[in-house]
C-alpha cells in the first residue's frame, strides 16, 4: 500500500536547519546561473531580463525548498513585522553607503584592472535594447531585493547569529550574499562593493528585528543605482565616468551619513534589549 505523505502518521516537518540554509547559500550563485543558461537555451535573449529571470527562478526555488520546513507562520518565520520607526530614519541615511561602496569599487579597479575582454562586455551589456529603463527598473527595484533579502536576510542570517553569534552570523551572511550577487554581475571585482552593501543590510536587518527596512533599503539603493546609470546626479567617480574617483568631501560626507544611521541603530538596539532585559 502506496503511504499518504499527508496522512496523520506523517509527523511534523523537520525544521529548517543552518547547515541546510548554508549549502542552499553556497549553492545559490551556482543556480541563478543554471537558470541563466537554461533561459538563454530556450531562446530568451537580453543579459538583462535574462539575469533577472533567472534570479527569479533560483531563488523561488531557493525560498521554497526553506519554506517547506518553516516551523511559524512565514511572515514571523522571515521577520516581516513591524519594525520600529528611527529604523526608517536608519533607511534613508545609510543610502548614503552606496556612494562609499561605489568609490571603493573605483580602487578596487585602481589595483585590479579589469581585463580588456571584461571590459568589452561590459560595453557591449550596454547596448541599447527595447524596455531597457523599464527592465532596470523592476530588476533592480523588485527583483533583486526580494531575491536576496527574503533568502540571505530573511532566511540565512537569523540561523547564522543563532548557531554562531550576531557577529560572525552578520559577517558570513554578508559574505554569502556578496558572492552570490558580485560574483554573477562583476567576477572577483565585484565581491568587495557588494560585500560592503551587504554588510550594511546584515546590520540593518540584525538592529530593526525586521525584515522590512533591508527590503526598503536595497530597493533604494536600487533606484540611486538606476539614476545613475543614466547620469541622473553628475558625481564624478559614481555616475560621471570622466573621473576615475568621488571627490573626498562626497565620500566624507557619505560615510558619515552612513555612520549616523549606524548609531541610530545601534541606539534602537540596545534600547530593546533594555526593555527586553525588564
Amino acid at each position: 500500500m502506496i503511504p499518504d505523505p499527508g496522512g496523520s502518521d506523517s509527523g511534523p516537518r523537520p525544521p529548517l536547519t543552518f547547515e541546510l540554509a548554508f549549502i542552499l547559500a553556497m549553492l545559490a550563485p551556482l543556480v541563478h546561473m543554471l537558470s541563466v543558461l537554461l533561459l538563454l537555451s530556450v531562446g530568451f535573449r537580453g543579459t538583462l531580463p535574462v539575469v533577472g529571470m533567472g534570479a527569479l527562478l533560483a531563488y523561488t526555488g531557493i525560498i521554497a525548498l526553506c519554506a517547506a520546513r518553516f516551523q511559524r507562520p512565514p511572515l514571523e518565520e522571515l521577520a516581516l513585522v513591524r519594525p520600529p520607526a528611527i529604523a526608517w530614519l536608519a533607511v534613508l541615511l545609510l543610502a548614503s553607503s552606496v556612494v562609499v561602496s561605489s568609490e571603493l569599487d573605483n580602487w578596487v579597479k585602481v589595483f585590479f584592472p579589469l581585463p580588456e575582454p571584461a571590459e568589452a562586455a561590459a560595453e557591449a551589456g550596454t547596448e541599447a535594447q527595447p524596455f531597457l529603463g523599464a527592465t532596470l527598473a523592476i530588476i533592480q527595484l523588485v527583483v533583486f531585493p526580494l531575491a536576496y533579502e527574503l533568502f540571505f536576510r530573511g532566511i540565512l542570517q537569523p540561523l547564522a547569529v543563532a548557531r554562531v553569534g550576531v557577529t560572525p552570523g552578520v559577517l558570513l551572511t554578508a559574505l554569502f550574499s556578496a558572492t552570490a550577487s558580485g560574483l554573477v554581475f562583476a567576477g572577483l571585482w565585484g565581491l568587495p562593493p557588494a560585500f560592503a552593501n551587504a554588510l550594511v543590510l546584515g546590520v540593518l536587518r540584525q538592529a530593526s528585528g525586521s525584515l522590512w527596512p533591508p527590503l526598503a533599503l536595497h530597493a533604494l539603493t536600487g533606484a540611486i543605482t538606476l539614476g545613475a546609470q543614466y547620469q541622473l546626479f553628475g558625481l564624478a567617480g559614481f555616475d560621471d565616468t570622466s573621473a576615475p574617483h568621488t571627490p573626498v568631501e562626497w565620500v566624507a560626507g557619505a560615510a558619515l551619513l552612513t555612520a549616523i544611521g549606524f548609531g541610530l541603530l545601534y541606539v534602537t538596539s540596545r534600547s530593546d534589549s533594555s526593555a527586553a532585559d525588564h
